[in-house]
């Protein structure tokens, strides 16, 4: 799914979501979600979810100017 802006975006974000958005793939995704602790996510059951304004966060820190 693309979306035509940032305010267009869910408040959260699926993994799948996330692997569109950053060309990985979902097991990429699940990666950065087990193993990089400045990564977020939002555990809910078996379900993990990607807070919209986290992963901006995340993108603005990684990001190389």
């Amino acid at each position: 799914m693309s979306y035509a802006n940032y305010e267009d975006m869910p408040m959260f974000l699926t993994v799948k979501e996330i692997s569109d958005l950053l060309g990985l793939s979902t097991a990429g995704v699940y990666n950065l979600a087990n193993n990089d602790k400045t990564f977020p996510v939002v555990i809910c059951g078996r379900r993990k979810v990607i807070p919209r304004d986290g992963f901006k966060e995340w993108v603005t820190k990684h990001t190389k100017h």
